[in-house]
């Protein structure tokens, strides 16, 4: 029986073991070759034209890659891309979530169909093991049907803090805002609850507290500064000095009045205590009403930081 070139062996290790007839044919297999090899299960017929090795794992991935072989324009997406990007508060789909345009009809089993008319090139990316898979912000938007509202509420704070930006949110919403859509009703109910700083207005708080600080003379603030905590998790205070590893976050209670984010704050505070780091909160309620006074205030935090700090 034939064997697969070193080149293609490659590609199909790559790949979870998936691979498809014209890549066989390319490699010098006969369409009876690989009649043959199905019939002697050595490959399995996973969608028309797409098969993969029987000492391959039927993965997640394996899937994944397969159903994005068996059609070109198809994008993995919703809990199945929640699964790949590493998602939390999100279930572990068995099968791939396919994203299709309506006018076509490509797989047929093996894959839960979903149909858009809203597929752009930002939506997805390739990943080097060929899965074209749905965006952080596209996957969240297409979680929404698939989740109750705590639970996307919960989605939302995981995504902001690992993958994506309240204004990035925001334009996935209003593109995605045509009448009927499923899961819209859910977005729009939990971004709704963040009303005013959750706008990509005003999403400049943060710039503008440390623009303030700059003012009164504090020098090499930076934003959003990787901080690996003892467990692994690399967290991203809005503003930190990382030569005295003194930390800033700025707090929206307008948040269901800090329910969630106070839970996730003290866990991240602790674990930023425990890597030597000081962290101080101010809320944007303070910044609104108290600008320069709260200000004042965080410049007396980072003098003192520094002098024991150098101590």
């Amino acid at each position: 029986m034939p064997q697969l070139s070193a080149t293609l062996a490659r590609v199909v290790t790559t790949r979870y073991g998936v691979v498809t007839t014209e890549q066989l044919l390319v490699d010098g297999f006969t369409q009876h070759s690989i009649r043959r090899m199905v019939t002697q299960e050595v490959l399995i017929r996973v969608h028309k034209g797409v098969y993969r090795h029987a000492v391959a794992t039927d993965s997640f991935e394996a899937r994944c890659v397969a159903a994005c072989l068996a059609d070109s324009r198809a994008v993995v997406t919703g809990p199945a891309a929640a699964r790949l990007w590493g998602f939390r508060h999100v279930f572990r789909p068995l099968q791939p979530v396919v994203l299709v345009e309506h006018d076509r009809t490509p797989l047929t089993r093996g894959v839960e169909l979903r149909r858009t008319n809203v597929l752009e090139a930002d939506d997805w990316s390739v990943r080097p093991d060929g899965i074209r898979v749905a965006s952080p912000a596209r996957a969240w938007f297409d979680c929404a049907r698939d989740l109750n509202d705590e639970r996307f509420e919960m989605l939302t704070e995981w995504v902001l803090d690992h993958h994506a930006s309240v204004p990035t949110l925001w334009r996935m919403r209003r593109r995605m805002s045509s009448r009927g859509r499923p899961g819209l009703a859910r977005v729009n109910r939990v971004l709704s609850q963040r009303q005013v700083w959750q706008r990509p207005a005003g999403s400049g708080l943060e710039l503008r507290a440390l623009q303030g600080l700059e003012r009164r003379g504090v020098v090499g603030l930076v934003r959003q500064f990787p901080v690996r905590l003892a467990n692994g998790i690399v967290i991203h205070p809005d503003a930190a000095l990382p030569e005295v590893r003194w930390a800033l976050e700025i707090d929206h209670v307008t948040w269901h009045g800090g329910r969630l984010d106070a839970q996730r704050d003290k866990g991240r505070d602790r674990g930023l205590r425990r890597v030597g780091w000081q962290v101080d909160r101010v809320t944007d309620v303070e910044l609104d009403a108290r600008f320069d006074e709260t200000i004042d205030e965080i410049v007396d935090l980072i003098a003192m930081r520094t002098r024991s700090f150098v101590a």
